[in-house]
C-alpha cells in the first residue's frame, strides 16, 4: 500500500513564535526601564531642580512598570512560565541599570533613589506613591504593608544592597534624631523585613540605633530623679533651662561634625555638668563626646510688634546665634559681621555660619528674625573703599564677609511656636560618591 505523508508538526513554529515574543517582549521591557532609570541623569541642559523632580520619580514610575510588567505576564501571556522568567530578567537588568548597550553602575544609583525613597514615605505617611491600588477604606497600616512589600520586591532585584544600606542607615539616623518618623513600628516592621532579606548583619547597626533611643528614654526618665550630691550646690541650681540628652553608641550612627571650639551660654554650661556629673557617677569608665550639631533648642524671643514672646525651634548653632543679639546690634549699633559672629559662638566652620544666618535672615516669610544688610563697595580703590552699606538694593543670598545682620524689630508671626529649619548643604557628587563608597 502508498504510504501517505505524515502531516507537518505545527510544534517547531509554535516553539519559534514563542521565541520571537520572548526576545521582542525582553527588548521592549529592557527600553522602557532604561527610560525611566535615566530619568534624572544630567544633559548638560535641564537646570539642578527639574533633575532632582524628575529622579523623585524613578522608584514610582518603577514600582507601576513592574506592576505592568507583571500584569502582562499573568493576562495577556496566561502566566507562561518562560515569559515569567524574562519579566524576572528585566527587572533584574533594569534595577541594576544593565540594558541593552549600557553596562550600568550595578545598580548603586537607583538604589540610592530606592533607599530616599522609602525615606519620603517614613517622614511623610501622605506621601504614598503606591503602584498597586489599595481597597477604599483599607487600613493604613495595610497599605503600610502593601508599601514595605512593593519596595521589597524592587530590592531584591537590586545588587547593591550595600549602597541602600549606606543611604537608608544614613536617613534613618536622621528621622530617629529628629523625630520625624511618622512611625517607629512601620520602622521596625521594614526593619525586620531587611533583616530576613540580608541576614542579621546588615541590620545590626540599624537596630542598635533603636536600642539607643530606647535606652536613652531610659537613662533621661532616671536623669529627672537625680539629685546631686550637697557638696554640689553650683548643679543643683542648674534650673533655669530643661535639657533632653540621647546617648548614642558610636559605632552606630554616622559621623557628625563636631563644633570643638563651640561657646555655649551659662545656662547649657551648668546643664551640661550636671549631666556629665550624674553619668560618670552611674557609669564609670565611660566616655561622652558632645554632638552639638544634633542639638535643638527652644529659644523665647520677644518682638516690638508682638504682645507675647515667641517661642524659636531652632538648632544649637541657630540658638548662639540668635544669643549674639539678645541686648544689643553689636558694640556700634550697626550689626554683627560674619567674623564678629564666628568669634561670639566659636562656630568656626565659616561654610556652616553662613547657612546659619541665610535661615535666620533669608527664610521664608515669617522666619526672618535677623535682618541682613548688604554691604556695597564704592566706586572707589579698595584700599579706601568704605565699609558702609549704600542705597537699599535688593538683598543677596550670598553672605559677604562686610554684610551686617541686626535683630528684626518689625518681625511678625501668628504662631506661637516658630519652627526655623536651616539650609541644609546641597549634597555635592563627592559627597554621593563618598556614600556610595561607605
Amino acid at each position: 500500500p502508498r504510504k501517505r505523508n505524515a502531516a507537518p508538526s505545527s510544534a517547531a513554529p509554535q516553539q519559534t513564535a514563542l521565541q520571537a515574543l520572548r526576545v521582542a517582549f525582553g527588548e521592549y521591557g529592557r527600553l522602557r526601564g532604561s527610560e525611566i532609570t535615566r530619568q534624572g541623569v544630567s544633559d548638560n541642559t535641564s537646570n539642578v531642580k527639574d533633575l532632582k523632580e524628575m529622579e523623585r520619580k524613578v522608584i514610582p514610575d518603577l514600582l507601576s512598570f513592574k506592576a505592568h510588567l507583571e500584569s502582562l505576564h499573568t493576562v495577556a501571556f496566561r502566566s507562561d512560565e518562560s515569559l515569567g522568567t524574562m519579566v524576572r530578567s528585566i527587572l533584574e537588568d533594569v534595577m541594576n541599570e544593565s540594558t541593552l548597550n549600557n553596562h550600568g553602575d550595578g545598580g548603586s544609583r537607583t538604589a540610592e533613589l530606592l533607599a530616599k525613597h522609602v525615606d519620603v514615605r517614613f517622614r511623610d505617611a501622605k506621601a504614598g506613591s503606591s503602584a498597586l491600588p489599595v481597597t477604599k477604606g483599607a487600613l493604613a497600616g495595610d497599605a503600610n504593608e502593601a508599601f514595605q512589600n512593593e519596595v521589597l520586591a524592587l530590592f531584591r532585584h537590586n545588587q547593591s544592597k550595600d549602597v541602600f544600606e549606606a543611604f537608608f542607615k544614613r536617613d534613618l539616623a536622621k528621622r530617629l534624631l529628629t523625630g520625624r518618623s511618622v512611625s517607629y513600628d512601620m520602622e521596625r516592621s521594614f526593619l525586620s523585613k531587611l533583616k530576613a532579606e540580608c541576614g542579621t548583619a546588615y541590620t545590626s547597626k540599624m537596630e542598635g540605633m533603636f536600642k539607643d533611643m530606647e535606652m536613652s528614654r531610659d537613662i533621661m526618665s532616671s536623669y529627672a530623679a537625680y539629685k546631686p550630691g550637697s557638696n554640689n550646690a553650683a548643679l543643683t541650681s542648674a534650673k533655669a533651662v530643661d535639657m533632653e540628652v540621647q546617648v548614642l553608641t558610636t559605632g552606630y550612627w554616622p559621623v557628625y561634625p563636631k563644633y570643638p571650639n563651640i561657646i555655649l551660654p551659662p545656662e547649657l554650661l551648668l546643664q551640661r555638668g550636671r549631666f556629665e556629673y550624674y553619668y560618670n557617677e552611674k557609669y564609670q569608665g565611660r566616655r561622652i563626646a558632645w554632638q552639638y550639631s544634633l542639638g535643638h533648642c527652644i529659644v523665647k524671643a520677644s518682638f516690638p510688634k508682638e504682645k507675647a514672646p515667641k517661642e524659636l525651634n531652632v538648632n544649637v548653632c541657630q540658638t548662639l546665634v540668635l544669643l549674639c543679639f539678645q541686648y544689643e546690634d553689636g558694640p556700634d549699633g550697626r550689626g554683627l559681621k560674619l567674623d564678629d559672629i564666628m568669634k561670639k559662638t566659636g562656630i568656626d566652620d565659616r561654610a556652616e555660619l553662613e547657612r546659619v544666618l541665610q535661615s535666620l535672615s533669608l527664610g521664608r516669610d515669617g522666619t526672618r528674625v535677623l535682618k541682613k544688610i548688604d554691604y556695597v563697595s564704592a566706586d572707589v580703590p579698595v584700599a579706601n573703599a568704605s565699609d558702609s552699606p549704600k542705597k537699599k538694593q535688593k538683598i543677596r543670598r550670598n553672605i559677604g564677609e562686610h554684610d551686617r545682620f541686626l535683630f528684626n524689630s518689625s518681625f511678625t508671626n501668628n504662631q506661637r511656636r516658630i519652627r526655623i529649619t536651616n539650609i541644609t548643604m546641597k549634597e555635592t557628587v563627592k559627597e554621593r560618591a563618598k556614600t556610595h563608597e561607605a
